[in-house]
């Protein structure tokens, strides 16, 4: 992993995708990992930063390069290069996340280099999500990064600050069924929804992670097991018997037990804080939030 600044590039607005592809071109043939010559196609789908494919005229496999967007940090996702890189690096070999290549801050800000992998994104049975993140709850997290935390206090301020900074009316925190056991510490994705899972021709992988962290299983459980997050990337709500299989699977794969039990607890608090996220969302201009918010406030209420 290197880390290095290129002055020879100005700084170019984030929207501007040709320039900016050109300009990371030229940055990574001077470091000596991308050739003159090979061809850089932008994906989309993703919500927070520019990513292209890149590929080369000979038999090496394709890469993928992301520049990261400093104005895409939010209350609840991180955008951290840096993070992403450490993450992608202890994984690579895995079969659970891409295979890291390089990463570089330059005048562009940070990018990072990793294998592309081919496949759609996930539109299946949730008990494969279910084992993906099993395993992924089951690996020893890299040394550097944050931790979570879910405590009901954390979940609460968390909400009413997002609530305070998009002058948003909410209702009052839903109420705990059961109490919630102390967490666990585990290596956590921090952002599994849809448009993050890729089913590739030899299994479930899990890309984009900018916002890796430590901490309770449950804050992982609860991103895939968010309506708001399911349609926004393309599906429907999940089902009651779809997140029971889902759990099911998850503990059945050797999951966090205890994760299952804490989400199971803090569920209503977990949808009331992505209720308010997405009117977070909406007041930052993107529209498509505001017609799922209430999604997440009719599953807080059902608990």
């Amino acid at each position: 992993m290197t880390l290095r600044d290129t002055n020879s590039v100005s700084m170019l607005p984030v929207h501007d995708h040709d320039a900016l592809q050109r300009a990371l071109a030229l940055i990574w043939q001077e470091d000596g990992h991308v050739p003159e010559g090979a061809i850089w196609t932008q994906l989309f789908g993703g919500r927070s930063n520019p990513v292209w494919r890149i590929t080369f005229d000979d038999a090496r496999a394709d890469l993928v390069c992301k520049l990261y967007d400093d104005a895409a940090v939010t209350p609840l996702f991180a955008n951290d290069g840096t993070r992403e890189a450490l993450a992608l690096k202890h994984l690579t070999g895995s079969g659970i996340a891409p295979d890291f290549v390089a990463f570089m801050d330059s005048a562009l800000g940070a990018s990072v280099l990793y294998r592309h992998i081919e496949g759609a994104a996930w539109r299946g049975d949730v008990k494969d999500v279910a084992i993906l993140m099993a395993r992924l709850h089951q690996t020893l997290p890299p040394e550097g990064l944050p931790e979570t935390i879910t405590s009901p206090v954390t979940l609460i301020a968390e909400t009413e600050a997002m609530a305070r900074a998009a002058k948003v009316d909410l209702p009052r925190p839903p109420a705990m069924s059961k109490a919630a056991p102390n967490p666990t510490r585990r290596f956590l994705h921090g952002d599994v929804v849809p448009g993050n899972i890729v089913n590739a021709k030899d299994g479930l992988r899990l890309i984009d992670w900018q916002c890796p962290s430590i901490g309770d299983p449950a804050a992982d459980l609860a991103i895939f097991l968010s309506p708001a997050m399911q349609v926004l990337y393309g599906n429907r709500p999940l089902t009651a018997e779809e997140r029971s299989a889902f759990l099911a699977a998850y503990e059945a794969a050797g999951g966090d037990a205890v994760g299952v039990a804490r989400y199971k607890a803090l569920a209503p608090l977990f949808h009331w804080r992505m209720a308010c996220y997405c009117h977070w969302k909406t007041a930052q201009g993107d529209a498509a939030y505001g017609a799922v918010a209430d999604l997440e406030i009719r599953a807080s209420e059902q608990g």
